[in-house]
Order: structure tokens, then C-alpha cells, then sequence
């Protein structure tokens, strides 16, 4: 195990369930596919619940990429494990009483031998 897992690890295991808000981590399980005969689409999401903290990212970031509706989505990982999130995934959470649901467009995984913790910019949609 490296020096950042013995020091850094604990932290947002500490903090996520103390400052972090409720959201839903929707994993795309399986690749969606369309069938232009039917119409369908096919493929399966696992959502699992996670604690997080929001925050509004500056359109300045990045060089001016992103949106002023783009949200970073601080995770930890004790509810996602080694998993790292994918920008098929997305984020559902609670805004003014209503469920929202954002589309992950970027991802910062720190980590030592294993996550830390997961920034994600999400764009609500």
C-alpha cells in the first residue's frame, strides 16, 4: 500500500458521510444498443446510492470548456470500491425539491494503489 493510501484514504470515508448529500451513481452496466426496426434500445444501468458533494464549477476551467449550468461532483469511494466511474455513467441528485439527473463530461480519479476519491464534472440534463 503507498503513503497516499495510509494518509489520504481515510479522509473522504470520514467526510462523505458527514458533509456529503445523497445522489445516485448510475453505473452503465452494459453497452446500449438501438434497433432502428423497433425502435428499442437495450443495455442496463445499476444505480447505487453514494454520498457527495456538489459544488459549481467556473467556466473559466479548463479553458472556458465548460457551461456555468456544470456541476463537480466530489466522491468518494466506499460505495463505488475500486470501480472508476466512465463518462457513460451518470449522476442523479436532488435540486430544489426535484430529482436531476447530469451526464458525467469529465473525471479526476486520485489515487494511490487504489481510488481515493473521484472529482466529476457533470452537466445537468
Amino acid at each position: 500500500m503507498g503513503l497516499i493510501d495510509n494518509i489520504f484514504a481515510p479522509i473522504p470515508k470520514t467526510l462523505m458521510p458527514q458533509w456529503g448529500q445523497d445522489l445516485t451513481y448510475i453505473k452503465t452496466t452494459t453497452p446500449r444498443t438501438y434497433n432502428p426496426a423497433t425502435g428499442e434500445v437495450t443495455g442496463g444501468d445499476t444505480p447505487v446510492p453514494v454520498k457527495g458533494v456538489i459544488l459549481r464549477v467556473d467556466p473559466q476551467e479548463a479553458e472556458g470548456l465548460y457551461q456555468t449550468t456544470d456541476l463537480r461532483i466530489l466522491i468518494g469511494t466506499t460505495e463505488l470500491g475500486t470501480y472508476y466511474p466512465t463518462e457513460a455513467d451518470r449522476i442523479q441528485y436532488t435540486e430544489a425539491g426535484a430529482t436531476r439527473e447530469a451526464k458525467i463530461i469529465a473525471i479526476r480519479t486520485y489515487r494511490g494503489d487504489d481510488p481515493v476519491y473521484h472529482s466529476l464534472v457533470v452537466r445537468p440534463q
